[in-house]
């Protein structure tokens, strides 16, 4: 196995103050406790931002959208892996609203989005049929996925794995419904304090107190603040090939309210940052050579396991 070897970014943003909107991210399976099941159905049925879709088909209109962009064009690098197989058959594991997946689908890959939340099924359903996409959806739990081995080509979770007690379980599912030659992919957003985002938290405290969010109070979810080093053994004993881990998303998130469902800045506001962003994103692929979502592992929102089976 082997860490991506990424330079860090270093750039400033405005600050932006104002009122708030809108949404972000996923949902979590059977080996957490019910209560932590709970607390993530109760933000899918009871937040706004639920409904929001983080795909965008053309212009990029907010600073989540760019996000799930810039997730689908890492994605894209990595299927051009010669160890990948090229094929259509792609599952989202624990897919909320399936935003990553409506890129998939636009992109004519046979999509099958699995969520242990029928409330997240549902809203990921209006948002497919609203977009005139295709997928297919199923409840189910990602520890006994209802799938025969070597079902799909690319397997991947966006959000799920830092809020499982239990990693092996689920990983060792989703590498035996992969096919020979399939991409097995992770998005992991850990409990971090010390990473880019502790240099804007005055702007989103500002933010705060011009927020005026009179929905119910968000439910807290459990998430783990483990590091790639925790998850890449496991890929290895699975015998994945070409394990690779990175830090990603070398952006600030700028809202007064970041917990899990993301709540965004009003429309003029999302899109003066998109424009700031989108600089910070220039800068950084300009100085590490890499691809522009990239960086050190510990800098960004998120890192990122993948290999090849």
């Amino acid at each position: 196995m082997k860490q991506a070897d990424i330079s860090r970014p270093g750039t400033v943003i405005a600050g932006l103050i104002h009122t708030i909107a809108n949404p972000q991210r996923k949902i979590l399976m059977s080996n957490v406790q019910h209560s932590h099941i709970n607390s993530f159905d109760k933000n899918w049925k009871q937040r706004k931002e639920s409904f929001y879709t983080h795909w965008s088909k053309g212009k990029i209109l907010n600073q989540i959208q760019l996000a799930f962009r810039n997730h689908w064009s890492l994605l894209c690098e990595l299927m051009k892996n010669p160890d990948f197989n090229q094929g259509k058959r792609v599952l989202e594991v624990g897919c909320g609203r399936g935003s990553l997946s409506c890129y998939f689908s636009n992109a004519g890959y046979d999509c099958m989005l699995l969520d242990i939340s029928e409330g997240a099924i549902d809203i990921a359903q209006e948002i497919f049929k609203t977009n005139s996409l295709k997928a297919t959806f199923k409840v189910g739990d990602v520890n006994t996925l209802p799938f025969e081995k070597k079902s799909f080509d690319v397997v991947f979770s966006i959000g799920l794995l830092e809020h499982l007690e239990d990693i092996e379980a689920p990983i060792k599912e989703q590498i035996r419904v992969l096919d020979d030659g399939g991409l097995f992919f992770g998005y992991i957003v850990p409990e971090y304090s010390d990473n880019i985002q502790k240099d804007y938290e005055w702007v989103n405290d500002i933010l705060k107190g011009y927020a005026e969010d009179t929905a119910a109070e968000k439910e807290e979810v459990y998430r783990s603040d483990a590091g790639s080093e925790y998850y890449l053994p496991i890929l290895k004993r699975y015998k994945l090939k070409d394990i690779q881990a990175s830090g990603v998303y070398p952006l600030p998130m700028i809202s007064h309210s970041k917990k899990f469902p993301f709540t965004l800045m009003p429309k003029k506001s999302e899109k003066a940052l998109v424009k700031q962003l989108e600089k910070m994103l220039e800068e950084n692929g300009r100085k590490t050579g890499k691809h522009s979502w990239l960086c050190d592992e510990g800098y960004g929102q998120a890192f990122i396991i993948w290999g090849y089976k």
